[in-house]
């Protein structure tokens, strides 16, 4: 009897949620969140779609520091400062940019490749 009610206070719950989240979202459509005192809608969404279990977060970061480490120590030693001719040294690890040692002129050595996003 105790499991039953528990099972349906369960259910009740559930729907509460979803319905409080389709609303939500309506509201979001609408453009509401948006607006100056909106922010709540936004915050609250979130709460409820986590709450049900839906997974909104973002994935981590890849992390590609060693691929730019190797592609940026092999850069350094092709290029020389623009400036006075002085070797370059990467700036920071996983950083693209380099710093002269002689006369201290920064200069980027690699472009970053963007990705398209996929939804999901």
């Amino acid at each position: 009897m105790q499991a039953e009610r528990e099972k349906n206070q369960f259910a009740e719950d559930r729907e509460r949620l979803s319905r409080q989240l389709i609303r939500l979202g309506d509201m979001i459509g609408d453009g509401l969140h948006l607006e100056p005192d909106g922010k709540w809608i936004s915050k609250e969404y979130r709460r409820v779609a986590k709450a049900l279990g839906y997974e909104l977060g973002k994935r981590p970061r890849r992390n590609n520091g060693d691929a730019i480490n190797q592609r940026m120590a092999e850069r350094v030693n092709e290029v020389r400062c623009q400036k006075c001719g002085g070797s370059l040294k990467q700036t920071r690890s996983g950083s693209l940019q380099a710093k002269c040692e002689s006369c201290g002129a920064q200069c980027q050595l690699l472009k970053s490749v963007r990705r398209k996003a996929t939804g999901g």
